[in-house]
């Protein structure tokens, strides 16, 4: 029994050892999946970074998009995929923090089932107002709000995402409740806040910087604990005494869970490289995005601290789990 069992153990790592070897030594064509169309934010920035990984890595980089449901497909699919390489995803924040809040059964952990690679970027949410209603401050709409109860309404550019609790938190705030309202993306809602068919909308500051700086909206405010470099007139929330809206959302890199340490370290090392390239900064700042590199580990604490704080944001707001 005991030579049975040396022999099993003995074929048992024969076998694991090349599947790691081959894992660590990976050097074919790596796919950058991204869980969402062609042209938006997140497939530009993929496009940007997977240029310079192909040279840094010297190695085939591709970037292939897999729409559906916020990111949650593209999701799932690279938790089921091979973990040798060939295979990773940039992602915004809402697939592996918002989606495990608003969805009882999203099919992924997203700190057990992935291998975190490199954060990337952070980038502003906004809140908007038309122009039509005259108001600038938080003072002013919050007058503007308790004027108008029926029209206490405010966009978002998907429901169950961090816009629509963000929301939440500046009506509590102002002392009137208010409704959000999903649209199928930012583009159409910025064409109904400049339109003045409702009267403020979340969305990114890249959206909305051109309209607030021609007049046609005003941004009242951007999320973070700092100004946006770009908009630097614009106030912070926290700045204006609205607590809860200081984390920015982010992009970063993840990969199949198991991942070998050896490629890991290889690809993370190559995002930092080309996050200190000035051409790389200017491009993704175009964007309306911080170029902010995060190791492995500070990424994983940047999915258990945003869901730390946007848990309890979405449990009291009684949102109605998918």
């Amino acid at each position: 029994m005991k030579l049975i069992h040396r022999l099993t153990s003995t074929l048992l790592l024969a076998a694991a050892l090349p599947w790691a070897a081959h894992a660590a030594d990976y050097t074919g064509t790596i796919r950058i999946v991204v869980g969402f169309p062609p042209g938006g934010a997140t497939d530009v920035v993929a496009r940007i970074l997977g240029e310079k990984l192909r040279v840094a890595m010297n190695q085939p980089v591709i970037v292939e998009n897999k729409p559906g449901a916020g990111g949650m497909i593209a999701t799932q699919q690279l938790k089921a995929a091979t973990p040798d390489g060939s295979i990773v995803m940039l992602t915004i924040d809402h697939s592996h923090v918002i989606i495990p809040l608003t969805f009882k059964a999203p099919g992924y952990d997203p700190l057990k089932d992935f291998t975190a690679l490199a954060g990337v970027a952070s980038y502003y949410n906004v809140m908007a107002l038309t122009s039509t209603i005259g108001a600038k401050t938080p003072s002013e709409f919050g007058a503007w709000l308790k004027a108008n109860p029926g029209k206490a309404n405010y966009g978002i550019p998907a429901v169950g995402s961090v816009p629509q609790f963000a929301g939440l938190l500046v009506g509590k705030a102002l002392g009137t409740p208010m409704v959000a309202i999903p649209y199928r993306g930012g583009a159409p809602l910025v064409q109904d806040l400049l339109g003045g068919q409702v009267p403020a909308g979340f969305l990114s500051l890249t959206e909305s910087i051109e309209h607030h700086r021609s007049g046609k909206m005003h941004v009242m405010a951007v999320s973070g604990t700092s100004r946006a470099k770009s908009a630097p007139d614009i106030p912070t929330f926290q700045e204006l005494g609205i607590k809860g809206v200081d984390k920015n959302p982010w992009l970063a890199f993840f990969g199949p869970k198991g991942m070998a340490p050896e490629f890991v370290e290889r690809f993370s090392r190559s995002v930092a490289s080309a996050l200190a390239d000035p051409e790389v900064v200017d491009k993704l700042s175009k964007l309306g995005n911080v170029a902010t590199y995060a190791n492995p580990v500070q990424l994983q604490d940047w999915v258990s601290s945003a869901s730390l704080h946007w848990g309890p944001v979405i449990k009291e707001s009684g949102f109605e789990l998918q």
